[in-house]
């Protein structure tokens, strides 16, 4: 049985969005579903775990930089994971009493929310993950995915379906997100077929 990547390139077709969270795509045997947001949060996952490793995050600075005020607690937090958050593409500082200063974020996130509330979402999606007791880079890498993935109901144009499903296919693990959601779903023609026959 062939790979699936090669059996995206061979048929080239348009990808369709289904009801703003699915990427419907034709393939050789049949088509696959998408599931456009766990298959973001796996691309990202990934590149952010290499971007850990690599300590390679782009860092987007901000024009006015922006004053965070933590609890005591989730301030111990972030001072504990300060490091890792900046290889991420933050540039985060320490300002005393709780109190941090945001001078840039991830690039990729540039065009998102406002950065205090993305630095706490990826805070309580790490709080969220010490539960399951993964390493530290897992667990922050899996929080950014989370934080910085496309959601369900975003419209996605031709051009960005078929970059998602490009890259999705070039992870490591395409079959399932860092939450363990499936990816996709493979609908083959024989099983099509069978639906319609009497």
């Amino acid at each position: 049985m062939e790979p699936l990547s090669d059996s995206l390139q061979k048929v080239q077709k348009a990808p369709v969005q289904v009801h703003g969270a699915y990427i419907l795509s034709q393939i050789k045997s049949g088509f696959i579903l998408i599931d456009q947001q766990a298959a973001h949060e796996r691309i990202l996952f990934e590149k952010y775990e290499s971007a850990l490793k690599q300590g390679s995050g782009v860092t987007q600075r901000q024009l006015f930089p922006k004053t965070l005020h933590l609890s005591p607690q989730d301030s111990l937090m972030l001072k504990a994971i300060l490091e890792e958050v900046n290889a991420l593409g933050f540039d985060i500082q320490e300002f005393g009493q709780h109190t941090f200063v945001i001078h840039g974020i991830p690039a990729e996130m540039a065009s998102q929310q406002d950065e205090l509330r993305l630095v706490e979402q990826v805070l309580e999606q790490y709080k969220s993950g010490l539960t399951l007791q993964l390493d530290l880079a897992k667990n922050l890498a899996r929080s950014m995915a989370r934080s910085a993935a496309i959601r369900r109901g975003q419209h996605l144009s031709e051009e960005e379906m078929q970059n998602l499903t490009d890259r999705l296919f070039a992870c490591e693990n395409p079959y399932t997100s860092p939450f363990g959601r499936k990816c996709f779903v493979t609908y083959d023609l024989e099983d099509l077929e069978k639906q319609f026959s009497k």
